[in-house]
């Protein structure tokens, strides 16, 4: 069928050259071969769609890059286009002895109101910068190697400077602690300085046994695989993460997984790790006590292809503390993408967990509440996000996010957290001719990521509590406010 289209395709070139049409009796000039190239443009770009119509769709494979874990590429290069930026000036995709370097960095522009209130025990919260003022920002550099040895050997492993602000409270009375009896008790922030952190960020080593379908069994850092945000900025559509990301499941884990795929609409996913690992508590990557962590998820494909739609179950359980084997934590996680059309993505995820026998030390002003002994808790988190393309350069993302912890146990207060975000996004490189998006895209999604995006976002944070501050580091909080906004211009480079 590809021959007979191949030659369909030269066969009318050619009868266009041959022609006696006065246009072509004589030498041609330019605008007569720029018809001849649009002509045949046309018939190339006709043929690649038949072709792409007619091929089965790709299976899942281990990605590689920066952006691990990824759904296969979707965008496949039309003849001229150009796969890396430096092809465009005449320089070869960056790759020594058959091992591709690539990676990204990170920027921004930000405006804070006020900084959200999280007691030490239950984490911090992110700063991009201090209240009610602007800060510019480089937030973050990596860069990997990632080599495939065999179709059914692969590794691959980058390095990350962060730098960031992470700040919590603590309670303040004149004796300081606020941990018992009847002093007077007010929160208030510490005194935490940005820190530029370097770690050993994702790796590993990913060997497809010939079992059945092919077993996928990897050891390394990889990002937990529910819904579709991401610790990395260029893995989401969002500047800032949602409030189910940073408090309700882990975003990284250490250890090993295996996947399998079934058949094109069913796929499984299961893991021993670690622990634990989340940026708003700080984690590290090595375990925490003897126990280790096991989780899964079942994922389900009933639409391929262009109206790609996905969604998954799975869960999290293992002991989570410092040197305590005996008190579980767990979660059930649940999240769907889908593409009606082109254009639109849309993308959600539930979450409900629990964790036995929670204990933390009382709470101040300005929103005091008792100590906890040894009491069980249980949280709620979803999002739902929609991403529209108004043109191939031109995007809007909208995300509501709402978190329930009628406990205290993820955000230190009681409160029913909630938030409205709303991110244009110019993606520069599509204004570069001949120059194709990045061949990967964001997680079980068929929207491929690009290679220069700027990111505008407003962020509305709101509470039943007063837990948003403008307060100075060390000073006493006696007031608070229940919402809070948040600007971000980021800048993402891919490279």
């Amino acid at each position: 069928m590809r021959r007979l289209l191949g030659a369909a395709v030269i066969g009318s070139v050619a009868l266009l050259a041959l022609s006696p049409l006065p246009c072509f009796a004589q030498a041609p000039d330019a605008s007569e071969i720029e018809l001849l190239r649009q002509e045949m443009r046309r018939l190339q770009e006709r043929l690649q769609k038949i072709e792409q119509a007619s091929a089965p769709a790709p299976a899942a494979a281990p990605a590689v890059g920066p952006v691990a874990a990824q759904a296969p590429p979707v965008v496949a290069p039309r003849p001229g286009e150009r796969e890396h930026p430096l092809e465009t000036l005449g320089l070869p995709k960056p790759e020594v002895g058959g091992v591709r370097i690539s990676g990204f960095f990170v920027g921004s522009a930000n405006y804070n109101s006020h900084i959200q209130m999280v007691p030490e025990f239950a984490g911090s919260a992110p700063v991009s910068s201090e209240p009610r003022r602007t800060d510019f920002r480089f937030d973050q550099f990596t860069i990997g190697a990632f080599k495939t040895f065999a179709p059914w050997l692969s590794a691959g492993a980058s390095l990350e400077v962060e730098r960031h602000i992470h700040r919590h409270t603590h309670g303040f009375d004149p004796d300081f602690g606020c941990l018992s009896g009847g002093a007077p008790c007010t929160e208030q922030f510490g005194s935490e300085a940005a820190t530029t952190d370097v770690s050993l960020h994702r790796f590993n080593l990913t060997g497809v046994a010939p079992l059945g379908n092919g077993l996928a069994l990897s050891f390394g850092r990889f990002d937990t695989p529910y819904g579709i945000e991401r610790h990395d900025a260029p893995l989401n559509l969002t500047a800032t993460t949602s409030e189910l990301q940073r408090f309700g499941r882990p975003q990284s884990m250490t250890g090993f997984q295996a996947a399998y795929q079934f058949t094109p609409w069913l796929d499984a996913t299961a893991w021993v790790v670690n622990r634990w690992e989340n940026e708003t508590t700080e984690d590290p990557l090595e375990d925490n006590n003897r126990d280790k962590s096991v989780g899964g998820r079942i994922g389900f494909t009933p639409l391929q292809g262009a109206q790609l739609l996905n969604f998954g179950i799975g869960g999290w359980w293992g002991p989570e503390r410092d040197n305590d084997t005996r008190h579980d934590r767990w979660i059930l996680d649940a999240d769907v993408t889908w593409s009606p059309f082109s254009r639109l993505l849309l993308a959600g995820e539930l979450v409900y967990g629990g964790e036995n026998e929670v204990s933390f030390r009382r709470r101040g002003v300005p929103f005091p509440a008792p100590s906890v002994n040894r009491r069980g808790a249980n949280w709620l988190g979803l999002y739902a996000l929609g991403h529209y393309d108004f043109t191939s350069w031109l995007g809007l993302t909208f995300r509501y996010g709402l978190f329930d912890d009628p406990d205290a146990a993820r955000t230190g207060v009681a409160q029913l957290l909630q938030s409205w975000t709303i991110t244009p996004i110019l993606h520069l490189s599509r204004l570069i001719p001949d120059l194709r998006p990045l061949g990967v895209t964001y997680a079980r999604t068929q929207h491929p990521l690009d290679w220069v995006d700027v990111r505008f976002e407003y962020r509305l944070d709101q509470s039943n509590r007063p837990v948003f501050s403008d307060a100075r580091p060390s000073v006493p909080i006696s007031e608070a406010d229940r919402v809070g906004h948040e600007v971000t211009m980021q800048f993402v480079v891919n490279f």
